[in-house]
């Protein structure tokens, strides 16, 4: 009988601690759903010290400049037709 309750007891307390974890999302949790692009826009502002909601042009220019891509990506930004100055 007493381990009836134990288990009992210990089941209520475990499945109510994770009620609490789901219901509480942590504070630095982000729940936004991001694309490949943000993500890498947001680390690299951390990286960096940059606010990531900035729109300075020297900032977008050093991240563009540093961008690597994928081989896909890559091979379509290469075979893009050449923009004059």
């Amino acid at each position: 009988m007493k381990d009836s309750i134990r288990l009992t007891v210990f089941s209520l307390g475990f499945a109510s601690l994770m009620a609490a974890a789901m219901y509480f999302p942590t504070i630095n949790a982000d729940t936004r759903i991001q694309s490949p692009e943000q993500v890498s826009w947001i680390e690299f502002c951390k990286a960096r010290g940059y606010d990531s909601e900035t729109s300075d042009t020297a900032v977008i220019d050093e991240y563009l400049d540093t961008w690597v891509g994928s081989i896909e990506e890559e091979k379509v930004f290469n075979n893009l037709p050449a923009q004059e100055v």
